[in-house]
């Protein structure tokens, strides 16, 4: 791969990556997958802000992100929506950030391309 398309396939999967890294680089983002994973079932807005000790405007704005970049599902159940993680999922958006992994340890321990010559 040259440089000017191993740049251009670096960009393309940092935008791939893009909601995943917005999605998970926040700590209470974080916070809120590791209390779904722990609680095993759906969780309402209420539930997570009472375990966060946050306001429920402040997390359902975190769970916008994490539904956004498609971490959760949410699901209705009366009057409430329920989050859970998007597990289904996790393999095709894990693949981008696999790919971004590879692609910049391979350019990084390139040999070094010969220096032009003037012709």
């Amino acid at each position: 791969m040259t440089g000017q398309s191993a740049a251009q396939e670096v960009l393309r999967l940092f935008a791939a990556t893009r909601p995943l890294f917005t999605a998970l680089g926040d700590e209470r983002r974080q916070e809120i997958i590791v209390f779904l994973l722990d609680a095993g079932a759906p969780r309402s807005v209420g539930d997570v802000a009472a375990h966060l000790g946050l306001s429920q405007p402040a997390v359902s704005h975190h769970l916008k992100i994490l539904r956004d970049a498609r971490l959760l599902t949410v699901r209705r159940s009366g009057t409430q929506r329920l989050y859970e993680l998007n597990a289904a999922d996790y393999p095709g958006l894990l693949a981008p950030l696999r790919d971004l992994t590879s692609t910049i340890i391979d350019c990084a321990t390139a040999p070094e391309a010969p220096p032009l010559t003037p012709s």
